[in-house]
């Protein structure tokens, strides 16, 4: 394949019908994938491939900006098979809000694609219904995705991929107002219903987590992320810095279950050397050794009245004290 068909191809990948690019955002896109030409080379691309493909253009804030006519079938990819559409219909459901939107929108041809494929009534396989029949139904309480601008979501990624500074307008909690810092981002972290970044404070060394939803406004800066060398997110999440430490000493639990309320652990076991034993009916006991961290706190808290704690002491102590300071809020 020639350059200048290579680069074609590339352009028309990109555009969309929903969304209008710059000849500025084409050319950076295209520098991005490797093709090393000038801004006036892209616009005679693009206005010779109008000639032939429905591509529109319009002038305003003294920029040409080009994107494919509505209401006109677009298909410049090989068909998917019924497995790589199935693919992109779950990634859209399951991790769109995770995906930069540059990302997202060089991907929408795909799952425009996919949708077509799955709709389409040629084929009769059972996999085209897949993604009817699949859910994901969070183990806890369900709860509301916070409010996250759209302008600051798309800022935070952008900056996030690539790896700049970001000025931002954060609102801590229980302060009257925000207040504007200049931050670097180390990563962004799905925790629940709310998304939040890890971060530093430009000038300062310590790590820091701040909630997305609390960002007013965003504006990614032309300075580099400053990073240290040895950050890694995934430490630093075992770190116990999300209050559920991969690094918390092992502790060997002992648990009475009561009411039935244990008895799911037959099936998901809290460990690999776990073993149970019944009881009575409604009553069994569960030995396994696990991580002595807030989320094994809060997952035993949840179970209330039904569990009790027979060892270790200190986490048998831990518990009572809890549930003795609960009563008097009754």
């Amino acid at each position: 394949m020639s350059d200048a068909l290579k680069r074609h191809f590339d352009i028309l990948k990109m555009l969309s019908k929903d969304r209008a690019l710059k000849t500025h955002d084409v050319h950076q896109k295209l520098e991005t994938l490797g093709h090393d030409i000038s801004k006036r080379t892209v616009e005679r691309d693009l206005q010779s491939l109008s000639l032939t493909y429905p591509i529109v253009t319009d002038e305003k804030d003294n920029a040409l900006w080009w994107r494919y006519a509505q209401g006109v079938a677009i298909n410049l990819f090989p068909g998917l098979s019924e497995a790589e559409a199935v693919s992109f219909i779950m990634l859209k459901q399951l991790a769109e809000q995770l995906l930069p939107e540059s990302l997202a929108q060089d991907l929408e041809p795909y799952f425009q694609e996919a949708r077509r494929t799955l709709s389409s009534g040629i084929t009769k396989s059972a996999i085209r219904s897949w993604p009817d029949k699949i859910r994901t139904i969070p183990a806890n309480q369900p709860l509301m995705k916070p409010l996250v601008p759209h302008e600051v979501q798309k800022e935070v990624h952008a900056a996030l991929l690539r790896d700049q500074q970001l000025r931002v307008y954060y609102q801590a909690q229980g302060k009257p107002a925000p207040k504007e810092y200049v931050i670097n981002l180390f990563g962004l972290v799905e925790h629940g219903a709310a998304q939040y970044l890890v971060v530093n404070f430009d000038g300062h060394e310590s790590e820091r987590i701040i909630a997305l939803h609390r960002i007013h406004r965003a504006q990614m800066l032309p300075t580099k992320t400053n990073k240290p060398k040895d950050f890694d997110l995934d430490v630093y999440i075992a770190s116990g810095a999300f209050g559920f430490s991969g690094d918390a000493p092992e502790i060997k639990v002992a648990l009475r279950f009561y009411n039935g309320a244990g008895f799911h652990l037959k099936e998901t076991p809290l460990a690999a050397d776990q073993n149970v034993q019944d009881i009575d009916a409604q009553t069994l006991e569960v030995s396994a050794t696990v991580r002595d961290n807030k989320r094994f706190h809060w997952w035993l808290m949840g179970f209330g009245a039904d569990v009790e704690v027979l060892a270790p002491r200190s986490l048998r102590d831990m518990v009572s004290k809890k549930l003795y300071a609960a009563i008097a809020f009754y």
